[in-house]
């Protein structure tokens, strides 16, 4: 549980961080590079195609990525 705030705090960190918005070449491409990147990543995690803003779908992100974390550190114990 402990590693999954830690995330959490990680993300909250770096969203509130301003980044220059520069337009010019290749700002589009960019764009729909992340858009198609954002709904591979919703097809991924479970219950992500209900996530319509990246702040939580990048929550449910470190939170399945922690339980799949301790479900194979079960895995482990159970096979020894």
């Amino acid at each position: 549980m402990e590693e999954s705030k830690r995330y959490k705090r990680m993300v909250k960190q770096s969203m509130g961080k301003k980044k220059n918005n520069k337009e010019g070449h290749g700002s589009r491409s960019g764009s729909g590079l992340l858009r198609m990147k954002v709904r591979k990543l919703q097809i991924l995690i479970p219950g992500g195609k209900r996530c319509n803003h990246p702040n939580l779908l990048l929550s449910k992100t470190v939170d399945y990525i922690f339980y799949l974390k301790l479900k194979l550190r079960l895995l482990k114990a159970l096979s020894y």
